[in-house]
């Protein structure tokens, strides 16, 4: 049986579908499944705060796939909403496992450091961003991705945006970027002691709009 993709913007009932997504790829190592669903939560509603831009995938009905993106690299809050909610996501992490979501607050502030320094030393700065790309595994390999990161891209060109960037790093597939024309343009690479915060390597990519 050959599955129905469709695209649309991000609705709030496709929320949890998409959190889960995220748990599966970068929320899984956590203390408890229900621990990490709420990480997944608090990083999904916060990048919904930060972005003007979405498109999800769903295969047969099925959120499986979501892009954000925002056309201004300092991520101004453009949906309060949704930076209120992530705010209660981390107060039930917090709760429910407080050496965890200590940690995790660490990690997010040492992940944000480290990705202004390298987006300033790139020649990226104030340029638009792909804040977010995440497809689940049960639909890799459709094409989904690309249809996404494509709608994105268009988006921040008929802003009149010349230039986007994103951020990934050694736990991420960034040879997908590569593949879309991005080319890397900042590496750190983490200490030993920031490996157990920090992937092994981070990145941004920068990708020419205006080709």
């Amino acid at each position: 049986m050959v599955s129905r993709v469709t695209y649309r913007p991000f609705e709030e009932e496709d929320f949890e579908e998409l959190a889960a997504i995220l748990q599966q790829t970068w929320h899984n190592e956590g203390p408890s499944a229900e621990y990490g669903f709420l990480e997944a939560c608090n990083d999904l509603s916060y990048s919904l705060s930060i972005s003007t831009f979405s498109q999800v995938a769903l295969v047969d009905d099925k959120p499986c796939g979501i892009v954000l993106a925002c056309p201004d690299s300092s991520r101004p809050r453009s949906n309060k909403r949704w930076f209120t909610i992530s705010k209660e996501y981390f107060r039930r992490m917090r709760e429910l496992e407080p050496e965890a979501a200590a940690a995790y607050w660490h990690g997010v502030q040492l992940t944000e450091s480290k990705n202004d320094s390298l987006l300033a030393k790139s020649g990226y700065a104030g340029s638009t961003e792909i804040t977010l790309l995440a497809v689940s595994s049960s639909a890799r390999g459709m094409g989904i991705g690309s249809v996404l990161m494509d709608a994105a891209t268009t988006y921040l060109t008929e802003l009149g945006a010349d230039r986007a960037f994103l951020y990934t790093d050694t736990d991420c597939t960034w040879q997908f970027y590569e593949h879309h024309g991005f080319k890397r343009a900042g590496t750190y690479r983490s200490t030993r002691d920031e490996r157990r915060l920090l992937p092994k390597e981070m990145y941004v990519y920068g990708l020419d709009l205006s080709a």
